[in-house]
Formats: C-alpha cells, sequence, structure tokens
C-alpha cells in the first residue's frame, strides 16, 4: 500500500472560504489548502496518533462534517504519527554500524557540486528545513518548525528552529543560514543538480557574476528576524517543500564555516546540524562518522557509523557476511545467500526506485545541438527498442521477489498520483502493451519503416547504482534483446559524472542510458524535458510550451491537467523506455540490527539512518 506521501489532513471548512490559500506544516504535508483564516502553531508535544484538534475561537459551533457558517478559528495540526524519539544517550551503545552500497560516482564532501544520487553520504550529517517521516513519507518540521504558503504560490513563511548548534563551533543556526543555503546553490562555483530549477527559483541566470547572485538572495530570501525567513520564489511552485526538502539537494549550510575556509575549505570536510559528525572519507573505499552524544532530534544508538563503496557484488556479500558490514544491498537474484545465513532484507516503504532507460540526442528545440545521423531522432526506432525489451522476463530473471511495477506510466507513479488526483491518464495503461509491449516481430518491422532494415550500431551505457546494482545486468539481457531485432550495441561502462556533464553540453548522442530515481513529477518534468532543465533528456517545443504555462497558475486542477499533457506527448512520442518501479532494499544482520525504517523515495534511498533500532551487545 502506498502511503500518503503528501497528501494532506483534511480540513473542515465552509464553501464560503474559497479565498485564502495557506500550505500547513507541523507533522502533515504542505499542500496548498483552501481555508478563510487560519493560525498555525507547531505543536511541541509529540503524540502517537493521527488526529487533528480545531478550537473554535469567535463562535460556538459544534464540527462534525462540516461548518456551516463562517468562523475564525485557531488550527492545532498534530504531526502523524510521530512516534516519540529519546534524544538522551541509550545507556549501551554499540560500537559501530557499518554499511556498504554499490560504487558511487560522487566521492566528495561538497554537498552543492555533486548529483542528487550523491547525497547517501551528506545525510548523516546534514538536516533541512522540512523533513520526512520514515514511516508514512509525509513532511515534517525539522529545522523549520512550521510553514506557511501565500496565495500566489510564490511567498512561504518558514519558522525556524531555536538553540540549533552547528557542529565545530560555527554557533547557532539562524535565518542568515538559511539565506546562505540558497545562495551556495546558484553562486559561480555551484553544479547541483537540478541546477536550472534553483536558478528559476532564485531569478537568477547562468553566468551571473557572485555580486548579482548576492542581490538576489537578499530579495529571494527576506530576513524577518534570527528565527523567521519570508521565501519569494521566481516562479509559482505550490510543492515545493519537494525541492527545499530533505527529498532534494538544499542541506543547510553554515554561513559563518563559509566565511572562514571559502569554497575550497568546504570540500575538507562535512560539517551540519545532524546526529552524526563527519571523521573522514577515503576516497573509492568509505566515508566514517562518529555520532554525537546530545541532540534535539534523535541520539542513535551506535557510536560511529561507515558507509562503505562496494562495487563489486560478491565483495559486498562477503563483507556483510563476514561481519565487515551490518547492512549491504545484495542484488535480488543472490538474496537467497544471505537470508540462508540468518540476514534479512529489508524494503523501504514505497517502490521509490522508478527505472528507465533515455534516448541521448533528442535536443529537438536545439536544432544546432542535433545530430543527423543519430537513428534515436526517429519516434519509430525508438517504439522498436522499446518493444524489443523483454520486461518481464528480464525481471522474473534479475528482480525476483521484488516489488515490482513493469508496466510503469512513463513517468508518473502512484505516488504522483496521490498528490495530483486524475494526473495518470488511463488510456497509458490501456494502449501500453500496444506501444510498448514486448514484441520483437513489430520491433522489426518498425526498423524497417524508420528506414533501418539492416539495425544500426549505437552505444549501450554501463552506469551501476548504489541502490539498484541489478543496472548492468539488466543493460546486457536488454543487449541481447536488441540484438534479436538486428541492432549492433556496443556496451561501455561510463561514469554518471560523464553522462551528466555530456548531457549538459548536448555532445552525446546515439547512447541509451539508465536511470534509476526517483523524484516528483513537478521538479522532474522540468529538469529531464524542459530546454531550460538541466538534464535534456528529451526536449520538444510542445513540453515547453507546457511547463512554462505550469510555471504560472498556482491552480492544482489546471496544474494536474498540463502535467499530464506533458505525460502524454512522452508516451506518444516515445521519450524513454520505461521498465520498473521497484522498491529498495538492503539487507542487515539481525545479530546488530534489530530494525530499520526509511521510505525509500528519497535521492540516496538509505535514510535516516540515525534511527536504526540497535541490538544491546
Amino acid at each position: 500500500m502506498f502511503h500518503q506521501l503528501t497528501k494532506p489532513k483534511a480540513l473542515i471548512f465552509t464553501p464560503l472560504v474559497l479565498l485564502l490559500m495557506f500550505a500547513i506544516a507541523c507533522g502533515s504535508s504542505a499542500e496548498p489548502v483552501i481555508v478563510e483564516k487560519e493560525v498555525v502553531k507547531e505543536v511541541i508535544k509529540e503524540v502517537a496518533v493521527e488526529q487533528e484538534v480545531i478550537k473554535e475561537v469567535l463562535v460556538d459551533v459544534i464540527v462534525e462534517k462540516e461548518v456551516i457558517k463562517e468562523v475564525i478559528k485557531e488550527v492545532l495540526v498534530v504531526a502523524t504519527p510521530v512516534p516519540a524519539t529519546d534524544n538522551t544517550p541509550p545507556k549501551s551503545r554499540i560500537d559501530k554500524i557499518g554499511m556498504s552500497v554499490g560504487g558511487s560516482a560522487w566521492d566528495s564532501n561538497y554537498s552543492y557540486k555533486v548529483n542528487i544520487s550523491g547525497f547517501l553520504d551528506k545525510r548523516p550529517v546534514s538536516e533541512w528545513l522540512v523533513g520526512v517521516d520514515r514511516f508514512n513519507g509525509e513532511y515534517i518540521p525539522e529545522l523549520a518548525t512550521s510553514w506557511e504558503m501565500a496565495p500566489n504560490g510564490k511567498d512561504w513563511t518558514f519558522n525556524l528552529r531555536e538553540d540549533v548548534q552547528w557542529q565545530d563551533g560555527y554557533g547557532e543556526f539562524t535565518a542568515k543560514d538559511v539565506r546562505h543555503s540558497f545562495w551556495i546553490l546558484v553562486q559561480p562555483t555551484g553544479k547541483p543538480s537540478g541546477v536550472s530549477t534553483w536558478r528559476s527559483i532564485m531569478g537568477v541566470k547562468k553566468g551571473d557574476d557572485e555580486a548579482t547572485v548576492t542581490q538576489r538572495a537578499e530579495e529571494v530570501i527576506e530576513i524577518v528576524d534570527d528565527h523567521t525567513v519570508k521565501v519569494h520564489l521566481g516562479v509559482v511552485i505550490p510543492e515545493v517543500l519537494f525541492n527545499i526538502g530533505k527529498r532534494r539537494n538544499l542541506p543547510i549550510e553554515s554561513k559563518a564555516r563559509w566565511d572562514a575556509v571559502g569554497d575550497e575549505g568546504m570540500g575538507e570536510k562535512m560539517v551540519g546540524t545532524g546526529p552524526f559528525k563527519f571523521v573522514e572519507r577515503v576516497e573509492g573505499s568509505h566515508v566514517a562518522y562518529e555520532a554525537v552524544d546530545e541532540h534535539w532530534r534523535v541520539v542513535p544508538q551506535y557510536k560511529a557509523l561507515e558507509i562503505r563503496s562496494i562495487e563489486e557484488s560478491s565483495t559486498r556479500m562477503a563483507a556483510l557476511l563476514t561481519e565487515q558490514v551490518h547492512m549491504a544491498v545484495i542484488e535480488r537474484a543472490v538474496q537467497d545467500q544471505v537470508t540462508k545465513k540468518g540476514m534479512k532484507i529489508i524494503a523501504g516503504s514505497t517502490p521509490g526506485i522508478q527505472h528507465f532507460w533515455s534516448f541521448y540526442g533528442n535536443y529537438h528545440t536545439e536544432p544546432d545541438t542535433l545530430d543527423p545521423t543519430n537513428p534515436m531522432l526517429n519516434q519509430k526506432v525508438r517504439q522498436a527498442m522499446a518493444k524489443a525489451v523483454n520486461r518481464k522476463a528480464i525481471a522474473q530473471a534479475l528482480l525476483p521477489g521484488a516489488n515490482v511495477d513493469a508496466r510503469m506510466n512513463v513517468m508518473f507513479t502512484d505516488l504522483d498520483e496521490l498528490e495530483w488526483p486524475g494526473l495518470i491518464n488511463p488510456d497509458w495503461d490501456k494502449n501500453f502493451d500496444e506501444v510498448y509491449g514486448y514484441d520483437p516481430v513489430r520491433a522489426k518491422e518498425l526498423l524497417v519503416e524508420a528506414g533501418y532494415p539492416d539495425g544500426f550500431e549505437f552505444t549501450l551505457a554501463l552506469t551501476p547504482t548504489e541502490a539498484f546494482p541489478e543496472t548492468v545486468d539488466i543493460a546486457q539481457a536488454m543487449a541481447l534483446d536488441f540484438e534479436a531485432i538486428g541492432l549492433r550495441p556496443k556496451l561501455e561502462n561510463i561514469e554518471s559524472s560523464k553522462i551528466r556533464s555530456g548531457r549538459r553540453a548536448r555532445t552525446l548522442h546515439n547512447l541509451l542510458a539508465s536511470s534509476a530515481t526517483y523524484s516528483y513529477t513537478g521538479y522532474k518534468l522540468e529538469t529531464y524535458y524542459c530546454t531550460c532543465g538541466s538534464v535534456h533528456l528529451f526536449q520538444d517545443p510542445e513540453i515547453d510550451t507546457l511547463l512554462e504555462k505550469v510555471n504560472q497558475t498556482v491552480d492544482k486542477k489546471k496544474r494536474t491537467e498540463l502535467f499530464q499533457a506533458v505525460g502524454d506527448i512522452c508516451f506518444r512520442e516515445i521519450c524513454n523506455i520505461p521498465m520498473y518501479n521497484v522498491a529498495p532494499e538492503i539487507a542487515v544482520n539481525t545479530k546488530f540490527i534489530a530494525n530499520y525504517v526509511y521510505p525509500g523515495f528519497i535521492s540516496g534511498y538509505y535514510t535516516h539512518l540515525e534511527f536504526i533500532d540497535t541490538v544491546p551487545q
């Protein structure tokens, strides 16, 4: 069952009060909610049940399902469910938890110079304005205690947590750090994932100098006082909590630290407000942390954490079985080899990995960047390649027993449907087999119709990922399917960083490369498929027009219709080869780990490590 990732609690309101919109957050999601007037306060006492307490202020009305008359009310929104946490050190803490994932191409201490896939090792140290509940995936307060959105969908107010201290003696967290964290993403040395979105949010352009970016940061991030900021977005984004919350790449950075060490010094170590302190990074090997003894949110039940990057599957498995690590990503086809030894497989609470393959070179809005010899510019070629892949057989062989959806809706998921009801066009599922379904005979016919009766050669990128190590094996299986219809795939190991730089420069052509990500419809469409985006997986003038309209309306129904229209284009044009939605999984040694709960859809996937329940030794 999908949990309600962003669906808000149902607030009771009358049909007369349709003029003012606020996004309320105090444990629930921050989707705009139509009310007349509400005063939202953070509830300090955490409770284990879901409830909403409504206190009528001026009118004595018994509220059942609907308020029949106009009222002014004070609403206390209670987090649901946020189990009470003990932020004092446990009496008995085990020495260390070791974790191993697949190879990572982002071995860096910088938070603002890496792709979003490079955030697994940033999360233990860092904190965000808005957190994510590990049980149900809802937005919850973290460094911001509450927030609200103005009716225009652009202006947000955040109330900040007090008495939070920076590590390494950089003082107290304040509003200046919030402004600095936005600024650092778009200043000249910043190269973050989704940089185009951040520039839109900040109202800056590529190539703007530091003085211009600094001026814009002062205008966009208005500091009311040390613990209150108003954010004035450059575009309409009612769903902006996704961008600035724990799901994306806006960890709060210390301005005092930047002032002390500068850009170069920021790469020497990671410093945050989180429950772990950075100890060391050995490139290509591991990152080590020590747990703090006091923290406002949680004190881990173990003294140290180590995250190891081990690309080779058998080596990763051996490290788990010999207790060098206590949790490890194990390929699903061989998980039985560790479960027979007493290990336990723990899945994320949602199918958080969306796996698909993209046809590089489709920069149709920028004709000067096109390679006219690229066969993948032809829609029939793309459809032939999509219909050549036997998804079901590959899943049975390489993803046995996994929670797999093999008929995903191009770029949208059931979690997106929760946020934007009506988003998924039922015709996509109805016509999936005809357009994308496995049919090698029809695939060969399409190649003939496209003018490639003898096939063609293309590059098939092998790019391993941390949480989905099966990517390389899937590529090899797909290569056999492509060969069966007369194509000649050339398998090549390519690092994610090289693909990233190549697609930004629009220099990748006749290349098929994978993604294993879980993003968010509004962000994903603009970043992946808009010319204004930074990923450039597929560019189309119709898509640009639709996404420009998205950035101008706060109306949820209209935004949903526009998103769906983009999906219709992608379905028709074969923007990618959709493969699977699958839940991330990790094997744990139950001798050391009693339980580990994580939502599974956040970049890096294995988040909330500070909440691991350990077994006393």
